[in-house]
């Protein structure tokens, strides 16, 4: 772990995700409000800095799907955008985009990703996680289905959704029929 980079997803060893040992990266990209691409710097490469080119991204970089945390989706294979994916992604992005951030590994999902709890420091001090700051801006909601990971956290995401339902921010600022749960929305729009 402190001196061999991992590529991709595929590169971790399930021993590195069943002991939930963290490592670090620079995100090199947000593909929307739950989904980044992270580059790894083991120890040994820590002030090395990330390739500057996008193409060939999926190579080189892991993809991690954040947590505890359901966003907007945003439009892709010809289906429409969800309502708000656009400022989830944005604000996602304003927080960690080329920054580095602590991933702690839970496991991976059916898309060969990452899920992991995403940490990122704010002026050097403040230290934040990724899906808590989505859940209280409302600009997801907590994902509920199945291999739902909340690293112990389950009771503080819910408080944090509710804040954000109870304070009508993002999604739950929406009216009525406006917004429907991503989990609907992958539901209705599959094949």
């Amino acid at each position: 772990m402190m001196f061999k980079r991992y590529q991709t997803c595929g590169d971790i060893p399930d021993s590195v995700i069943k002991s939930h040992k963290k490592f670090y990266g620079i995100v090199m990209d947000v593909s929307d409000g739950d989904t980044i691409r992270v580059y790894h710097t083991p120890l040994i490469q820590w002030f090395n800095p990330p390739p500057q080119k996008k193409r060939g991204i999926s190579n080189f970089t892991i993809s991690v799907r954040l947590s505890a945390v359901d966003a907007p989706e945003v439009s892709h294979f010809g289906k429409p955008a969800q309502p708000l994916s656009k400022e989830a992604k944005d604000y996602l992005a304003s927080q960690i985009l080329g920054k580095r951030v602590s991933i702690k590994p839970l496991s991976k999902d059916q898309y060969s990703r990452l899920v992991a709890t995403v940490s990122y420091r704010q002026m050097l001090v403040f230290k934040k996680n990724a899906a808590h700051e989505m859940l209280k801006q409302g600009l997801g909601q907590l994902y509920r289905g199945g291999g739902a990971q909340y690293d112990g956290e389950k009771d503080l995401l819910e408080s944090l959704e509710a804040n954000a339902k109870r304070a009508k921010r993002g999604v739950w600022g929406l009216k009525k029929g406006e917004y429907e749960s991503p989990a609907e929305y992958k539901r209705k729009h599959k094949g």
